[in-house]
């Protein structure tokens, strides 16, 4: 490397050390700065005019004078309002969208209804139009949009921004370009970010979320499907094929005729599947006519919430099914901890809600039945980021991007 080359890479260093700082603390001086870091005043200095003329730093106001009766020193702040970041993620029947401040506080938010197994270049429409929509309804500066990040449904491959196949979109066909089709719909040139809506979850999770103290983090979120983010030493994991999270059709159960959308039969997901509940719910309702379950003798219009607030209540049918599923999640979380081997494994979605006999006892359940002898200190939580998980954490994958 050349001495230029290497100053230009210690002046990138000593600037990326110095928005850290500014980015993770309140207001602060020069002399303040000089304090934390080994770094001439001058050269805080110019660090701190080159952020300024880019609008990540404002001078907020005068500090107090020296003992000596010199100058008012600045006072300097990061700018959140700086830039934008838009986060995006497309489910099986809903796309989320949101734009946030660089310091990830959501600014706006905006929910359409996707309709089952919807076309694609439909889903791209909306996914268009709800970009512009969080432009125009905050009427920031589209030029400070610093890059976009999308969450998919499916097998996705990160570094060419393509969805290799989508179980719940099979009208999608294989190898569709996403990355590039959004490209060439927005006028905006800027950075875009194309991956597993799961992987963003994850990394919600590990920046704003219950596990933002840990490296090693699992995070599961089912209902109609099933998916799973990894991160490990601090980095989401892909793997080599991008499979790195489908655990939703790990064969948990062989000899079972449940089929999953995948085509397997004895998935992970179809296992815990919502709709596996009900329908067994259902099926029981001549031995438990009476059952909190079924809302009053109203067995066709029960979902799974009914089952969950009937087992916070131990109405016996509630309990029956519940136990059923944390069967099913506890041989499949086993089988995630012994492949991971996690700090923490955040369940996230509709289970999130599934109460404190879910999760009491699906924490039990694990730890009798893998490797009883081994003391195992994964912890199993509930995430607390409720349905803005996966846009919060496209938008704040999309942040650290930025700054990286």
């Amino acid at each position: 490397m050349t001495t230029l080359k290497k100053r230009k890479a210690v002046k990138q260093i000593n600037r990326k050390v110095i928005l850290n700082i500014l980015r993770n603390s309140g207001e602060t001086s020069i002399a303040e700065l000089s304090k934390k870091v080994d770094l001439s005043k001058t050269t805080l200095m110019n660090i701190m005019n080159y952020y300024i003329s880019k609008g990540l730093v404002v001078v907020t106001g005068k500090g107090k004078s020296t003992e000596e009766g010199g100058k008012k020193p600045n006072i300097f702040k990061f700018n959140a309002n700086g830039g934008y970041a838009v986060g995006i993620v497309i489910f099986a029947n809903k796309l989320l969208s949101v734009i946030t401040d660089l310091r990830g506080e959501i600014l706006d938010k905006i929910s359409v209804e996707l309709q089952t197994n919807e076309k694609f270049n439909i889903v791209l429409k909306k996914l268009v139009n709800s970009y512009e929509q969080l432009i125009n309804d905050t009427g920031i500066d589209r030029k400070k949009i610093v890059d976009l990040a999308v969450g998919t449904y499916g097998v996705t491959n990160f570094d060419k921004g393509v969805v290799i196949f989508s179980p719940h979109f099979p009208s999608w066909g294989e190898n569709i370009e996403l990355k590039k089709n959004i490209s060439e719909q927005i006028p905006d040139k800027i950075p875009i970010y194309v991956d597993n809506g799961n992987r963003f979850q994850a990394f919600a999770e590990k920046t704003v979320g219950i596990a933002r103290h840990e490296k090693n983090i699992v995070t599961l979120i089912a209902g109609k499907g099933m998916g799973s983010g990894v991160i490990m030493d601090n980095e989401i994991k892909r793997g080599g094929h991008f499979l790195v999270g489908e655990v939703g059709h790990m064969i948990i159960n062989p000899v079972s005729g449940e089929m999953c959308a995948c085509g397997g039969k004895g998935c992970f997901e179809a296992m815990v599947s919502t709709g596996r509940i009900i329908r067994m719910a259902k099926e029981k309702y001549d031995r438990y006519p009476d059952s909190l379950v079924f809302n009053g003798g109203k067995p066709d219009e029960i979902d799974i919430y009914n089952i969950f607030n009937a087992s916070a209540k131990y109405d016996e049918l509630a309990l029956e099914l519940i136990d059923d599923v944390i069967n099913w999640f506890a041989i499949g979380i086993s089988n995630i901890i012994l492949l991971y081997d996690p700090q923490i494994i955040v369940i996230q979605g509709i289970f999130a809600k599934a109460g404190k006999y879910f999760l009491d006892n699906l924490r039990k359940k694990v730890n009798e039945i893998s490797l009883p002898k081994i003391k195992k200190e994964t912890k199993i939580e509930y995430s607390e980021l409720g349905d803005r998980v996966g846009v919060l954490g496209a938008a704040s994958y999309a942040i650290s991007k930025y700054f990286e």
